[in-house]
């Protein structure tokens, strides 16, 4: 009964002690300016695309065929960014004769200084997109890696998740 007793004292210093070693910063991840490379000021300004491809990656057969090239079949994307990371992507869709403009803004920034993530405006506050990004002053790329649009490879009128890589020039 004496073990049990002092089991019963120490639990609640115990338990305290669990909570606050298992806590983290209430802010979550930190919202970085800077990465391993570069800051999000640099890439302030208007750039083009070079590139904009699409590539299916869901789960599934493989649609056929399993990439669209938007640049290549007469589209465009510009994105300006403004020094703070917020960044408005204007993205020309031409596909069967049809134009198809989208507009996708959101916040560029670095989780924890190391991390490349986009906070869509559309999504979820506390779920940013993460790429792959690369940049040497006048040439920036992404790459999504996950399913980041959906587009209808195949023509069956049923949209498929597509993943993205754009080659951005500094205009």
């Amino acid at each position: 009964m004496k073990t049990l007793g002092k089991i019963l004292l120490l639990a609640p210093i115990l338990f305290s002690f669990l909570i606050l070693s298992c806590s983290s910063d209430e802010n979550g991840d930190v919202k970085s300016d800077c990465g391993p490379n570069y800051c999000v000021s640099e890439l302030q300004g208007t750039w083009d695309a070079s590139e904009y491809t699409m590539t299916f990656c869901g789960t599934g057969s493989i649609p056929d065929p399993s990439s669209y090239d938007v640049i290549a079949a007469g589209g465009s994307a510009t994105m300006t960014v403004q020094s703070n990371g917020r960044f408005t992507l204007n993205i020309i869709i031409m596909f069967d004769g049809q134009t198809f403009p989208e507009t996708v803004s959101g916040t560029i920034y670095f989780e924890d200084g190391e991390f490349f993530a986009i906070q869509f405006d559309d999504d979820d506050p506390d779920d940013p997109t993460y790429f792959g990004d690369t940049f040497t002053g006048t040439r920036f790329t992404l790459n999504s890696g996950t399913p980041v649009a959906e587009w209808d490879f195949d023509g069956d009128e049923i949209d498929e998740e597509a993943c993205i890589f754009v080659t951005f020039v500094r205009d």
